[in-house]
């Protein structure tokens, strides 16, 4: 995958095809990663590309804002005065600005694109409980079901304390346990008994099953979505 360092705009400035080159091949490699349905970290990293490029923009419309100007003359009608700036821009910063002009109305389709996808994947899911919810569910277990597979994936997920840098406030974290074979003999009620009967530490953990549609990534996707969901669930 094509990467794009943070600081990509200040970079190589005096050569802007150069840097619309990069930007391009970085937003198709981000393209390649969404048709294949994998949205972390990459939809993150596109985030945060966006907003520190934004940000720059603007912080450098405010410098530019605050240089000293002269009266150049008087125009009308209606009167209205002209002003030129005493400092005039260098050739840096507008640069700068041409590849910014470029990149950002990029960046923010690529990641229209990417948060549709990742709310048409969310909405696909089914998280339910498994039994009785204790009292404090802030830790327990996740069983993963995916179409075609026997075989539960079980992780044990403990949320930590409020973040604001995350949506939802609260950062899940996973383990993977282990694999499980479910059925008519081994449902997700059995599996969860036989958790507690092998890992006492939680007597009563809050146990949800996540079961999918179609087959997604684990790790790109359905692990970072789940911690979303369960975040919401258990608040």
């Amino acid at each position: 995958m094509s990467a794009l360092q943070p600081d990509w705009f200040t970079q190589n400035w005096l050569d802007s095809e150069y840097q619309q080159y990069v930007v391009m091949a970085y937003l198709q490699s981000v393209q390649q990663q969404f048709a294949t349905d994998r949205l972390y970290p990459i939809l993150p990293e596109l985030r945060c590309h966006y907003e520190s490029a934004r940000q720059f923009a603007e912080g450098k419309g405010s410098l530019t804002a605050a240089f000293p100007r002269r009266m150049r003359g008087i125009t009308g009608p209606p009167p209205r005065i002209d002003y030129v700036l005493e400092v005039p821009e260098d050739t840096y910063l507008a640069e700068i600005d041409s590849m910014l002009a470029f990149a950002l109305p990029r960046f923010r389709q690529a990641m229209a694109d990417g948060e549709q996808r990742l709310a048409d994947i969310a909405g696909s899911l089914t998280l339910e409980p498994i039994g009785l919810m204790p009292l404090q569910p802030q830790e327990g277990y996740l069983l993963l079901c995916l179409p075609g597979q026997s075989a539960a994936q079980v992780y044990h997920f403990q949320l930590t304390l409020y973040a604001d840098q995350v949506p939802g406030g609260r950062v899940v974290r996973f383990a993977y346990v282990e694999s499980v074979e479910q059925g008519l003999g081994n449902t997700a009620e059995r599996i969860k008994l036989d958790l507690i009967r092998r890992y006492r530490h939680l007597p009563n953990p809050a146990t949800f099953r996540l079961a999918s549609e179609r087959s997604y990534p684990i790790s790109e996707t359905l692990l970072p979505i789940a911690r979303q969901l369960l975040a919401k669930a258990v608040a």
